[in-house]
C-alpha cells in the first residue's frame, strides 16, 4: 500500500513521518540537527536505557494555544468562585433571615416535644412515628428553600471536597476490574511504558492497566491524589496480540496517554484550576482539543510513527483498519466541512477525525486547527 500521504493544498516534497520508521526513534522536528546519529539504548544487566528527548523538541510538540486557553479557563474558574463568595456576602441579610427561621423552627419543635414529654401525654407508637416523619419532612423542606447563593456556595464546596474521594472511588472500580500490566503480564507493553518514561525523564513510571471495554476502542490517563495511571481497553491490545501484531499502533496509543501525563493534563491540582470553567460549553472543549493535538504530536516523537494506523483503527475498527487506503481517506476528508461540521467540532472534546489526521500528516508540523 502506498504510504505517501498527499492531499490537495498539502506542500509536496516535504518529509512526512512513516509508519515504517525504526521504532523508538524521534520524528524529525523543525530546528532539530539533521544527520546526527540517534542515541542507541545501552543494555546494563539486560535492561535497556534510553536517552531523554531534548526538552525543546517536547516543547515544540505542544499546541500553540494550549497554555493560553488553560490560563483563560483558570482565570474564569477563579472568577466563578469569587463571584459565588461575593454573591453570598451581598445576600447576607437574606441568609441571616433564612438562618433565623431555621433556628426558630427547630427551637419550637424541640420545645413542643419537651412540653409533650413533661405533660405525660400518652401516644401510641404509630402516632409518634408519623409526627417525627412530619417534623423531618418540614425541616427538609426548609433546607430545600435555602437562598440560591447558599445553594451555589454549598455546591462549590461539595465539588472541591468530594473530588479526591470521587476519583479515588473510580480508581478502585477500574483497578478491581483490570489486569495490571507488568514485566510478566504483557511484558511488551510494560517495556514500552518504561521506554517512554525514560525518554520523557519521568521520575515515577505511571501504572498501566488493561480493562474489558466490551468492544469500545479507547484508552485514557487519569489521576488520584498524588498519582497518575493509564487504562487501556482490551480491544486495543487485541490488535497487537491477536490479529495483526501491530505494535506500532499500540506504541502510538500508549505514547499519547504518556504525553497527557507528562504535560500534566492528568494532575489533580491542574484539574482543580479549571474545575468549574471547563464545564462551560465550547470553552472546556476547546482546551481539550488543544491538548489532544499536543499529545498526538508528542506521541509521534515518542513512537516514531505518524499515527495514521491508530486513527484508521478508531474509525474503521480493529479488524478492517488495515484495508483503509490512507491517501483516499485524506483526499476525501478535505471535503468534510460546512456549518454543521464546524458546530459539531466546536463542542467535541477531541478534534474531528479529518482535522486530527491533517495535523498528523502536516509536513510543517504546525499546531492543529481548533475550529
Amino acid at each position: 500500500m502506498n504510504n505517501n500521504l498527499n492531499y490537495p493544498g498539502m506542500p509536496q516534497g516535504q518529509p512526512v513521518p512513516q509508519p515504517g520508521m525504526p521504532q523508538g526513534q524521534p520524528v524529525p522536528q523543525p530546528g532539530m540537527p539533521q544527520g546526527q546519529p540517534v542515541p542507541q539504548p545501552v543494555m546494563p544487566q539486560g535492561q535497556p536505557v534510553y536517552q531523554p528527548i531534548d526538552k525543546r523538541i517536547i516543547k515544540q510538540c505542544r499546541h500553540n494555544a494550549e497554555k493560553r486557553w488553560y490560563r483563560r479557563l483558570f482565570v474564569l474558574n477563579l472568577l466563578i468562585i469569587v463571584a459565588a463568595i461575593a454573591y453570598f456576602i451581598y445576600s447576607m441579610d437574606d441568609n441571616r433571615e433564612y438562618y433565623e427561621n431555621i433556628v426558630d423552627y427547630y427551637a419550637s419543635s424541640m420545645t413542643k416535644k419537651q412540653n409533650e414529654t413533661e405533660s405525660g401525654n400518652s401516644r401510641d407508637s404509630g402516632t409518634t412515628s408519623d409526627g417525627e416523619g412530619e417534623d423531618d419532612k418540614s425541616i427538609l423542606s426548609e433546607v430545600k428553600q435555602a437562598p440560591q447563593n447558599i445553594q451555589l456556595l454549598l455546591a462549590i464546596l461539595y465539588a472541591v471536597i468530594a473530588l479526591p474521594f470521587i476519583v479515588s472511588y473510580t480508581y478502585a472500580q477500574y483497578r478491581s476490574m483490570s489486569v495490571r500490566i507488568t514485566e510478566k503480564t504483557y511484558p511488551e507493553i510494560y517495556a514500552i511504558v518504561q521506554e517512554y518514561a525514560q525518554k520523557l525523564g519521568m521520575k515515577r513510571v505511571p501504572k498501566i492497566y488493561m480493562v474489558q471495554g466490551n468492544g469500545i476502542l479507547n484508552a485514557f490517563s487519569a489521576f488520584i491524589p498524588f498519582r497518575q495511571y493509564i487504562e487501556l481497553y482490551a480491544d486495543l491490545l487485541e490488535v497487537a496480540y491477536r490479529e495483526h501484531h501491530d505494535m506500532a499502533t499500540i506504541r502510538f496509543v500508549i505514547a499519547h496517554e504518556m504525553a497527557h501525563i507528562y504535560y500534566r493534563h492528568s494532575k489533580m491540582h491542574n484539574y482543580y484550576g479549571i474545575l468549574f470553567s471547563q464545564m462551560i460549553p465550547i470553552l472546556g472543549a476547546t482546551l481539550s482539543r488543544a491538548r489532544e493535538y499536543s499529545c498526538d504530536r508528542l506521541a509521534q516523537v515518542l513512537s516514531g510513527s505518524d499515527g495514521m494506523d491508530t486513527m484508521m483503527m478508531l474509525i474503521a475498527g480493529i479488524h478492517l483498519y488495515r484495508q483503509v487506503d490512507k491517501n483516499d481517506y485524506v483526499q476525501n476528508a478535505v471535503n468534510v466541512n460546512g456549518f454543521f461540521v464546524f458546530c459539531y467540532n466546536l463542542v467535541c472534546n477531541h478534534p474531528i477525525m479529518p482535522k486530527r489526521v491533517f495535523a498528523l500528516v502536516d509536513p510543517y508540523r504546525r499546531s492543529g486547527k481548533l475550529y
